[in-house]
């Protein structure tokens, strides 16, 4: 039972969200397939810890661990940006989930650090980046407590922890599904793509395009006159004589 939920809602989480990215962000649409994403991987996340312990594979409960957090950080972020008034239980609230990915990642660069398995070994790099990763995450959040943030630092931080939680469910499901793949690869790519997207994100956030307006060129059409100064025009000229065909 624990694995039929485990992959089915993890399917859908695959494939929700292409459909956020895609819909107008803060719309309906992106509501909703934001809210399906997150009740999947809530479930996706609590059948992995029975599989895991079965499997003797407790390594991967800090995984999750940030994985959750990833999530919950990316709602958190637009719960901040709306909310009218300070609230320092919430804040508190937030403080502690974020020294908490913090540990969760101190843990992995740990178990990436003494690996000594064939497995723990195949991903030991992965471990290490996924590690440093969750504590940068839990860092800025932290830092953001204490110090303004940009006025749309908002906008580049749930995108990053939201796509950051995807990330972590396609690279489940290739190490699971792509056994002819090599084990780091399958570990690494979701993660460097993920990487990227979110590093061209961010240089959209920084440095926003505008939209200057073009000159008009020589092959371009004269502007219209207006529709008084027309006939003004008209009135005045007479008539042209028509021409004989010879």
């Amino acid at each position: 039972m624990m694995t039929f939920l485990h992959v089915a809602f993890g399917t859908i989480a695959l494939f929700v969200v292409p459909g956020a990215l895609l819909a107008r962000k803060g719309g309906a649409w992106h509501r909703r397939w934001g809210i399906a994403f997150t009740a999947s991987m809530f479930v996706v996340l609590l059948s992995a810890g029975f599989l895991w312990q079965a499997a003797g594979h407790l390594f991967l409960v800090p995984l999750a661990a940030v994985s959750a957090y990833l999530i919950f950080n990316g709602w958190r972020v637009i719960a901040r940006r709306r909310r009218r008034r300070p609230d320092p239980i919430e804040d508190r609230i937030d403080m502690l989930a974020a020294w908490a990915v913090i540990a969760a990642g101190l843990s992995t660069i740990y178990l990436g650090g003494a690996a000594a398995t064939p497995l723990m070994l195949s991903i030991k790099p992965a471990l290490l980046g996924i590690g440093f990763i969750a504590v940068a995450f839990g860092a800025n959040d932290l830092l953001g407590f204490t110090s303004p943030r940009m006025p749309a630092g908002w906008k580049l931080a749930h995108f990053a922890a939201m796509l950051a939680a995807y990330v972590s469910a396609v690279t489940a499901f290739l190490v699971i599904n792509a056994h002819s793949v090599p084990m780091l690869i399958r570990w690494l790519t979701p993660s460097l793509l993920g990487i990227a997207a979110i590093a061209a994100f961010a240089l959209g956030v920084l440095f926003p395009r505008r939209r200057a307006r073009r000159a008009p060129g020589r092959g371009d059409s004269p502007p219209l006159a207006p529709a008084s100064s027309a006939r003004a025009v008209a009135t005045a000229t007479p008539p042209a004589r028509p021409r004989a065909l010879h």
